[in-house]
């Protein structure tokens, strides 16, 4: 791949260096494809997180998305296939897969499996990289639907993700028949969504993509995707020529976010979660719900109007000059927000932990930035990314976590894929704020 003829023509010398270190020490590394056909890690290296883990969660559709813009469509496909064949016959999606093994720790972080029922098969690639007929040489694979945190965080990360990957693999290729076969799977998965609904009219499954604290169990950022989600699949079914069901997506979209603007809205921003015996929560200040709801046009232009100054205005969600922390206040925690510590968790773990600057949460303001045309913004943010990757050896850590000072400190995964993943999504998908 001709690295330097995808970012000649951006202006910026730090942003085309970073941009060019993101593909070229990290997503391209990371795309192994030695486990399965489109196989991808999410470190750059495995170090971390292992050379054959599998996570069909936000980081498929963060990481995938990236893949696109890089031209690696056919990866991208034979990836959601796999992901496809690990769906559960009530449409639930794993967030994290693994190898099967005879050493495999059922008591810890896999603990919510459900073994033998969780295992799956799928065929790996022949010598020459191809897939093998059905039943050569297939692999058993774990799917972990349960999160080792006792409230379940995470618990419709992946079939939302799922559903954002195969939108933007159709508005990518424009490839109908693709979309033809993959409809069934896409209704099972959203459908599994729409049963987490409780009787307050919101989705349940605690932190969307945050698992310490995991927001138990009503999360404003778990509507907002999922809102965003019902109406992505609705304009994939219009795509198809389906409109009965678009408009059965539309409705449980609308009924969803009236939901949300109701329970969630404070007249000046959007409240952080709901706990099921504390009721509101809404003292850690601003947070990442904000961001959700106007990046996927949520929030109406009304209260776009009024919570934007004060989300730009508030310092503290880019401490450390690191876009960008789930929450302003990082130490107003209640004792009832957190676990129980588990013997198996690691000292570097803490109840904490995503308390942190994140990629994830930076797209989201990237997002929010382009529907409010603050560019200024999201290009200032996009250097800062860019410095701290500089700062690192042109690598990103998963988590920016805010110290008692102004700065971060660097946690979780080094050479972790999703900032990278971002920055070339942004820069590469916006060609003209960059040139």
């Amino acid at each position: 791949m001709d690295i330097q003829a995808l970012t000649s023509r951006i202006e910026d010398p730090l942003i085309r260096r970073g941009v060019e270190e993101a593909i070229g020490k990290t997503l391209l590394p990371a795309l192994r494809e030695e486990a399965f056909r489109g196989h991808f890690i999410v470190d750059a290296d495995g170090t971390h997180f292992g050379t054959e883990s599998v996570f069909p969660g936000l980081d498929a559709w963060e990481i995938a998305g990236a893949y696109l813009s890089l031209g690696k469509t056919r990866s991208v496909l034979d990836f959601f296939a796999f992901v496809e064949a690990s769906q559960r016959s009530d449409g639930h999606i794993p967030f994290a897969v693994f190898p099967d093994r005879p050493d495999l720790d059922l008591s810890t972080h896999m603990r919510g499996v459900n073994y033998p029922a969780d295992v799956f098969v799928y065929p790996a690639p022949d010598e020459a990289g191809q897939s093998r007929e059905a039943g050569a040489n297939e692999r058993r694979w774990v799917r972990l639907f349960k999160h080792w945190v006792p409230t379940n965080p995470l618990g419709v990360l992946a079939p939302v993700s799922y559903l954002l990957l195969a939108e933007e693999i159709v508005r990518q290729t424009g490839d109908l028949r693709w979309l033809s076969g993959k409809l069934d799977s896409l209704d099972n998965a959203a459908a599994y969504v729409r049963s987490r609904k409780s009787e307050n009219g919101l989705i349940d499954g605690a932190g969307f993509y945050v698992e310490l604290h995991s927001r138990y169990e009503w999360d404003g950022v778990t509507q907002c995707y999922a809102i965003h989600a019902f109406r992505m699949l609705a304009r994939l079914y219009r795509a198809a020529g389906n409109p009965a069901r678009a408009e059965h997506w539309e409705r449980e979209a609308a009924v969803l976010e009236q939901a949300f603007q109701e329970l969630f809205w404070q007249g000046d921003h959007f409240a952080e979660y709901i706990h099921p015996e504390h009721g509101l929560v809404d003292f850690h200040g601003l947070t990442d719900v904000n961001w959700a709801a106007i990046a996927f046009g949520i929030a109406t232009e009304e209260q776009a109007a009024v919570v934007w100054p004060l989300m730009k205005a508030e310092e503290r969600l880019w401490r450390g000059d690191m876009p960008s922390q789930t929450i302003a206040m990082h130490y107003l925690f209640r004792e009832w927000e957190l676990h129980e510590r588990l013997p198996f968790e690691g000292r570097n773990m803490g109840p904490l932990h995503d308390v942190s600057a994140m990629g994830r949460v930076w797209y989201l303001e990237a997002l929010s930035c382009l529907r409010m045309n603050d560019t200024e913004r999201l290009v200032d943010s996009v250097r800062l990314v860019c410095r701290m990757g500089e700062r690192h050896d042109w690598f990103w850590y998963e988590r920016y976590q805010p110290m008692q000072t102004w700065d971060v400190q660097p946690t979780g995964a080094y050479k972790y894929c999703e900032y990278a993943a971002i920055l070339v999504r942004l820069v590469l998908g916006n060609p003209a704020l960059f040139s």
